[in-house]
């Protein structure tokens, strides 16, 4: 068992989006972004599903144009179907993503 404290592993930069990858293995990624006021993750394609979870801070998630709000707790799951999928801090934010390699 590895035990993580999230708030240890989440950076930030003024030039952009941050992210750490802090396990991974044959089924599972798990990372940590910090993002600033104003920051995006670019529209992309992933090829495995993908869970999201806002630890703090407040955005939106656009996933093929349809927008979500996130606040803090929320989680948004994203099927790998999905083709592109973008997140827009309107606070500092720190954000749980897993993607699931099943």
């Amino acid at each position: 068992m590895k035990a993580y404290l999230l708030r240890e592993l989440v950076r930030f930069s003024d030039d952009g989006p941050e992210k750490n990858i802090f396990f991974e293995s044959s089924k599972i990624k798990a990372q940590v972004m910090g993002l600033k006021k104003g920051q995006t993750i670019p529209p992309c394609r992933m090829d495995f599903d993908v869970i999201f979870v806002v630890i703090e801070g407040e955005g939106k998630i656009i996933i093929d144009g349809e927008e979500a709000v996130l606040k803090k707790t929320s989680w948004v799951y994203v099927p790998k179907e999905r083709e592109t999928r973008s997140i827009q801090a309107h606070a500092k934010m720190t954000i749980l993503a897993i993607q699931i390699r099943c």
